[in-house]
């Protein structure tokens, strides 16, 4: 009866997530109706894209938080995250502030707190859902967009002259709202494991360890949203809704492909994906994709339109690299934890925004050169460090079922 009850909350909380995404696209939607690919929108989006760039380390506080569960109380888990998660939210905006010329002081600092509590809101969900909270916790977690939607059409039709302001106010007042409201969540007290007991240091480090792997993804973020902001009015807003866009198809397509191959997976590696497999052996057909996707980035135009087509042209190419790195890395860590592909991954992610960074001061117009840089070369490049240790991983379990049977 209570493997019933699990299954029905979670498919509740799939409805709830689903219609999140959808109110997250139609939010992306309405600011662009209400305010048009304008210099306006491209101001408000900059002070959104902290929000967003921050929000960037949620996976890697929700695997924190699953480590240091059982170990630490949730007030321990709650300053250990802050230690490490509040300086790196004030460093995001500082850059962000740095690239785009200079920002509101007041609304930067506004942002950057709520960017901060929203990644504890991620720790807070974790936490209440591990504690048998589940459902309660994920209505939670979706709360944000029916608070951001009215409140972008109250701040159109009261603020209009001061929307920047009224829009960054409603999205910073959401994750205060959920810690409110997450806290007072009931819980049962977790018995500590006495023989696992930490310091403070080395749950910080915990942190450390899970955040390393985002930050240049973060630092990439931060540098191509502002070259977008550089580049003309109209520009950041259409990126950052083309880019909104592209994450939900990624969602809905491969998140759902992977969720519905998991049970497949835990039988056998290879042979239950032929499409997947076969493509991950075709380097060539790899190369080709991203040599046409090169073409597309360095052909330049002075147009928003034109440069919004080169843009989905580029980021429906990479949707290929991304989705083959995003199943095989799932695939292998549903059998191992391999640290030394956090490593690399990570390693990558860096050199991304060191390119990025160079491009920026030596190219400042070659936008779609850092798309094809992020979406294309670095998935590319990811791809090619996990081709081995996928192949490595299937001749391990080939022997093994060999043994089995």
């Amino acid at each position: 009866m209570k493997n019933i009850s699990v299954d029905h909350h979670y498919k509740i909380a799939v409805i709830l997530s689903s219609v999140s995404m959808v109110f997250g696209i139609f939010r992306e939607i309405l600011i662009v109706y209400l305010i048009g690919f304008t210099a306006t929108n491209d101001i408000l989006q900059l002070y959104l894209s902290i929000f967003y760039t921050i929000g960037l380390s949620i996976d890697a506080m929700r695997l924190s938080c699953l480590n240091l569960y059982a170990i630490l109380s949730l007030r321990q888990i709650l300053i250990a995250g802050s230690i490490i998660t509040l300086p790196l939210a004030i460093g995001i905006g500082l850059i962000m502030n740095y690239f785009s010329d200079g920002l509101n002081f007041t609304l930067l600092f506004v942002i950057i707190i709520s960017g901060y509590l929203n990644l504890l809101v991620a720790l807070l969900v974790t936490y209440k859902q591990r504690n048998n909270s589940f459902l309660l916790a994920q209505i939670v977690n979706v709360i944000p967009n029916f608070i951001i939607i009215p409140g972008i059409l109250f701040s159109y039709l009261f603020f209009k002259n001061n929307i920047i302001t009224a829009i960054v106010c409603f999205t910073s007042i959401t994750p205060v709202v959920q810690c409110i409201l997450l806290l007072m969540i009931p819980h049962h007290s977790i018995a500590m494991e006495s023989h696992k007991k930490i310091n403070l240091w080395m749950s910080v480090k915990i942190f450390m360890r899970h955040l390393t792997a985002v930050i240049g993804d973060q630092l990439f973020q931060v540098m191509i949203r502002s070259a977008f902001y550089n580049y003309g009015a109209g520009y950041l807003s259409m990126f950052s809704m083309v880019v909104r866009l592209y994450s939900a198809g990624r969602y809905i397509l491969v998140d759902s492909f992977i969720g519905a191959r998991l049970a497949n997976w835990q039988k056998k590696l290879q042979r239950s994906d032929l499409f997947i497999d076969k493509s991950i052996r075709s380097t060539w057909q790899g190369i080709l994709i991203a040599l046409i996707a090169l073409m597309i980035s360095l052909k330049t135009s002075a147009t928003l339109l034109y440069v919004a087509m080169q843009l989905i042209a580029i980021l429906m190419l990479g949707f290929y690299f991304t989705t083959l790195v995003r199943i095989i890395y799932f695939k292998i860590n549903h059998f191992e934890n391999n640290p030394l592909i956090v490593i690399y991954f990570s390693l990558s992610e860096l050199i991304t925004a060191l390119i990025a960074f160079l491009i920026i001061q030596y190219s400042p117009y070659s936008i779609l050169f850092l798309i094809w840089i992020g979406f294309i070369a670095k998935p590319f490049m990811q791809l090619f460090i996990l081709k081995k240790h996928y192949h490595n991983l299937s001749l391990k379990m080939d022997a093994k079922n060999e043994e089995l049977a």
